[in-house]
């Protein structure tokens, strides 16, 4: 491999190399945007097949040992994923007792509660307004429980 082929793909290594840097710092710092992590996450992909197209041709072509460099990559790399991972696909944990049932309910909203805390936005629910027609007091009462009384989604708070 002649040397400027060998620096040119040593700086796009370079390059997905702080790209992932960056996304590293975005899931430490960000203020955790659903939307926004979600369109960073679908771009990580792209971010592993530029090293990887280059770190091969590096590895195949080049004297020298480059796996130092693609394990370093990767450790990185699917830090960062598994991170990912977790904030928009948070796994909750199963209640702590069947028995009670309302001690598993008050485990179970003190859990979905927690999870809550994460500073992920949720979309805002549209409430429907009460007009005062009573021909429509059984519509707007039924909307209302199914929204918020029966959805299980939602903590006591």
């Amino acid at each position: 491999m002649d040397a400027i082929r060998r620096q040119q793909l040593i700086r796009q290594r370079a390059v997905a190399k702080g790209a992932l840097t960056r996304m590293h710092s975005f899931i430490e710092i960000c203020d955790r945007k659903l939307n926004e992590m979600q369109v960073r996450f679908e771009e990580l992909s792209n971010i592993y097949n530029k090293l990887e197209t280059v770190q091969s041709e590096l590895e195949l072509f080049d004297d020298v040992d480059h796996l130092v460099d693609r394990k370093q990559f990767e450790d990185q790399f699917f830090a960062v994923k598994a991170k990912f991972n977790e904030l928009l696909h948070p796994v909750p944990s199963p209640p702590l007792s069947r028995h009670s049932s309302s001690h598993s309910s008050s485990s179970r909203h003190t859990h979905v509660s927690h999870h809550s805390s994460t500073h992920i936005k949720l979309p805002v629910i549209s409430l429907p307004t009460f007009e005062g027609e009573t021909t429509s007091w059984l519509h707007y009462r039924d909307t209302f429980e199914a929204l918020i009384v029966t959805n299980n989604a939602l903590s006591n708070i």
